[in-house]
């Protein structure tokens, strides 16, 4: 599943691509990856891409004239739009990917041998037509991402992300959060932890692993016997593992391109995840790998000892 430097990777992409086009079109292929009246999307523009935790939304209105924050800026969150505002919202999950297509393709997600050949393709789930004739294909190999489409003020009185943590990347994120939506997990493993989304949002599997490493803490370490310097050194881990993670790309290797066509290769950068039996950049002992809450976890002894 993307996390968040994969998914803000996108989101940066999109804005470059997709903001200002109309769309003219809209086809869905497969009823069940498509929630909502995508009647309600034809003729909208494109005013701005966000991101919140892991989850894309696209704002619409059929007016450009309502002033937006910077699209490209780092962070994107949710934004107070017009309650006439329409937002398409994207979730990846394992296998959904976003291939832009205008003659040359923008391509974020899973990764796949035929997202570089003919589209549509038999993952094709939903397809978006944009006036200059640009197509946006949402596709996903096992049907469990989604594509939503609601109302600005829907979206708030919903409350759809009142259960996700704070953003790490945001200036409110500080160590002393981080600390207390911790604790409420005393007995259980920090890298465990950090997992759950209330806890902080976005973070997956290769950016837990990584940020435990940055911290020097081992991952089995529970949080009710942490110290204040080890959550310091664990906040500043989170925070500058996703930064790694968004400047070089993602961690989604196989032809997956930004904006500027280059690849994401985070992984060849990484310290321990997909590591195993392989010398530490920082001592040389042996990364070791180990299940924690049924994850895959890699760590170094000596480093994190």
């Amino acid at each position: 599943m993307p996390e968040l430097p994969e998914v803000e990777t996108i989101r940066l992409g999109l804005s470059k691509k997709i903001i200002g086009l109309k769309i003219k079109g809209v086809e869905v292929i497969q009823p069940k990856s498509f929630l909502g009246d995508s009647k309600r999307l034809q003729g909208r523009k494109v005013l701005k891409v966000w991101r919140r935790a892991k989850i894309l939304g696209v704002e619409l209105t059929p007016s450009l004239r309502a002033k937006r924050s910077n699209p490209n800026s780092e962070i994107a969150s949710l934004p107070s739009a017009p309650r006439n505002d329409v937002v398409l919202l994207f979730h990846l999950k394992m296998t959904g990917q976003l291939i832009y297509d205008n003659g040359k393709r923008f391509i974020g997600g899973h990764p796949t041998p035929d997202m570089l050949k003919a589209l549509p393709n038999s993952h094709t789930r939903v397809i978006f037509t944009f006036s200059n004739g640009s197509k946006l294909y949402f596709n996903d190999q096992r049907r469990f991402g989604w594509v939503k489409v609601m109302q600005s003020e829907e979206l708030r009185v919903q409350n759809l992300f009142g259960r996700l943590g704070p953003e790490p990347l945001e200036k409110g994120f500080t160590w002393q959060i981080l600390k207390n939506n911790l604790l409420r997990h005393k007995n259980m493993p920090v890298k465990v932890a950090i997992l759950d989304q209330a806890v902080v949002s976005g973070i997956g599997n290769i950016y837990a692993s990584e940020a435990c490493f940055d911290a020097g803490i081992d991952p089995r370490t529970k949080v009710g016997q942490m110290i204040d310097e080890q959550f310091k050194a664990l906040h500043s881990g989170i925070v500058k593992s996703l930064k790694a993670g968004i400047k070089y790309g993602g961690a989604t290797r196989a032809h997956f391109v930004d904006a500027e066509g280059r690849k994401g290769y985070f992984l060849d950068y990484a310290y321990v995840y997909g590591k195993d039996k392989k010398p530490c950049k920082v001592c040389g002992s042996e990364i070791k790998k180990i299940q924690l809450g049924g994850r895959g976890t890699f760590f170094c002894p000596a480093c994190q000892g």
